[in-house]
C-alpha cells in the first residue's frame, strides 16, 4: 500500500512540474514576442510603447464602458 502512495505522489509531482515548466516556457515566449513587436513598432514606425499602451487603454475603456 505504501508503494502505491509513493508511486501516486511521484506521478502527481511529475505532472505538476511538467505543467509548471510549460507555463514558464509559454510565459517567456510571450514576453519575448511582445518585446520584439514593440521594438519593431519603435524602430520601423517610430511608435513607442506609450502610444501602444494608450491605444490598448482606449480600446478597453470603450469596451468596458469608460471614456
Amino acid at each position: 500500500m505504501d508503494l502505491l502512495i509513493v508511486l501516486g505522489a511521484i506521478v502527481v509531482v511529475v505532472v505538476v512540474f511538467g505543467w509548471l515548466f510549460k507555463l514558464v516556457k509559454n510565459t517567456i515566449q510571450t514576453v519575448l514576442l511582445v518585446a520584439f513587436l514593440l521594438l519593431v513598432l519603435y524602430f520601423l514606425f517610430g511608435i513607442g510603447p506609450g502610444a501602444v499602451w494608450e491605444q490598448i487603454q482606449a480600446w478597453f475603456g470603450n469596451w468596458l464602458g469608460g471614456r
